[in-house]
């Protein structure tokens, strides 16, 4: 049985990307290569940074508990292995500084889904800027996943054989 959360304020996406990570890790930014950006993430094990549609806007956010159910409208589908450790998610941007959609999730390892569809083109949405709409799914295993992959691909990505299961932290190159 899923249940699903819908997650406000909305979140502002900027530089191409939003964050998904564990409460305890302190650096969530992942530091991407072209490798990263053509496959439309770049994770660590309790953090996940993954590319949007667009290049800035806002979200609307909805995190299930439970596992990834398709959906036509769906333009992008990546689901990654990750670890909650500390109990709680943050869900948000590269430039929010106060975590303000976090979720509860007991620890454990997780299939995280990410999808997401383009609801307004730059200019149509909130001040000008694009709207997206963001599903979440955190589906707990009883084994960590293997291996990423990419669901729905849009002709942004440029989804490699082997996709690229690690990244270093931002900054610290």
């Amino acid at each position: 049985m899923s249940r699903e959360i819908v997650l406000s304020p909305r979140l502002y996406f900027s530089y191409s990307s939003f964050l998904v990570f564990d409460g305890g890790v302190k650096l969530p930014g992942c530091d991407w290569t072209p490798e990263h950006s053509a496959q439309g993430f770049a994770r660590r094990e309790s953090t996940v940074n993954f590319n949007t549609l667009l290049e800035f806007g806002f979200a609307d956010v909805a995190v299930i508990h439970g596992a990834y159910r398709p959906r036509e409208e769906y333009e992008r589908v990546i689901e990654v292995p990750f670890r909650v450790t500390s109990g709680k998610v943050i869900v948000g941007g590269p430039e929010e500084t106060e975590d303000k959609r976090m979720i509860e999730l007991p620890p454990g390892d997780y299939r995280l889904t990410a999808a997401q569809r383009v609801t307004a083109e730059k200019g149509e949405g909130e001040e000008g800027q694009g709207e997206e709409a963001i599903d979440v799914y955190f589906e707990l295993l009883p084994q960590p996943l293997e291996r990423s992959s990419v669901l729905v691909a849009d002709e942004a990505l440029s989804v490699p054989d082997r996709l690229l299961e690690t990244a270093g932290v931002a900054g610290e190159s």
